[in-house]
């Protein structure tokens, strides 16, 4: 009787409580898939925002090493102020870049470019466009309207070319101009400097990157402009085969175009079809007679400081 008695209370001390333990097993279960919803809805987001921000920043970066440069070389007397970047759609992002041209040692608004570009490594210029006045007689960079600084190359026939030295004596003495002049024949540097009067500011020559054939054929290409803005330096053409070597082994879609260029000039020497100049335009009208000068085009008149 008395093992019926310890049995009886042994049992019901052990007894299974099946409430509690569906409780408990449901509690456990609901824990589990909370915390799995959890971690899909971390991963998702990680996948959808913070991976995406993360590989578009990297691009930001690339761009960002390329394009200050890039258009320094691409765009005559012109040089990059960064500005802000905003996403525009989902993986997808634009950066803005403000244009300036140096006038003496003053700057001027030339314009603005922006690079599309998405997590991919897509990029597509956009911006920086060009209008003519009055009548298509002169280009103008919007949205400043200034004057479109042009080049043209002596193995080239173009409709019109622009002579532009009347215009010089119009313009107060002491002023500052700014003037694109193209030549007769490609020049090495020294040859250039030769015929510029000492008081000339060379700011930008533009580079012969295609053979005479490729530039009679195709007049267009004078128009893709790679300049050297080193032109006052002692090394300043090591320099610029330097940088644009540089450039070429950015990934970019310039990249392959930029080989080709430094593989050009390399084979080829540099020489140039045209210079940016900067002086007063007393200095400027003396080359109206030069007979190696084939075009002037007028870019930025300013008053001095």
């Amino acid at each position: 009787m008395a093992e019926n008695e310890n049995f009886e209370n042994v049992n019901n001390k052990i007894s299974f409580d099946e409430k509690a333990f569906l409780r408990k097993a449901r509690f456990i279960s609901i824990l589990r898939i909370t915390l799995i919803s959890l971690g899909v809805a971390i991963g998702i987001f990680v996948l959808s925002f913070v991976i995406p921000e993360i590989m578009l920043q990297n691009q930001e970066n690339r761009i960002d090493s390329i394009y200050p440069e890039l258009i320094k070389f691409s765009e005559p007397n012109t040089f990059v102020l960064s500005g802000e970047s905003y996403n525009v759609r989902l993986f997808g992002r634009q950066k803005k870049y403000y244009l300036l041209r140096l006038i003496g040692n003053k700057p001027y608004p030339a314009g603005a470019l922006t690079v599309d570009f998405d997590v991919w490594g897509g990029e597509q210029i956009k911006g920086n466009q060009a209008f003519t006045l009055p009548e298509g007689e002169k280009e103008y960079l919007a949205p400043y309207a200034v004057p479109k600084l042009k080049f043209y190359h002596p193995a080239a026939n173009y409709e019109k070319i622009n002579i532009e030295f009347n215009i010089l004596k119009n313009i107060p003495k002491d002023y500052y101009v700014e003037m694109a002049l193209s030549f007769r024949k490609p020049l090495t540097l020294d040859e250039m400097k030769t015929i510029m009067p000492g008081d000339l500011k060379l700011m930008w020559g533009a580079v012969c990157v295609f053979s005479e054939k490729d530039y009679a054929k195709n007049s267009y290409l004078s128009e893709r402009l790679v300049g050297n803005p080193y032109l006052d330096k002692t090394n300043g053409e090591k320099q610029l085969l330097k940088e644009l070597e540089w450039l070429s082994n950015v990934p970019s879609h310039h990249a392959k175009n930029l080989k080709r260029t430094v593989s050009y000039l390399k084979e080829n020497g540099i020489k140039y079809y045209g210079v940016v100049v900067v002086g007063n335009p007393d200095t400027l009208a003396k080359l109206s007679s030069n007979p190696m000068i084939r075009a002037a085009v007028l870019g930025i008149v300013t008053r001095p400081e």
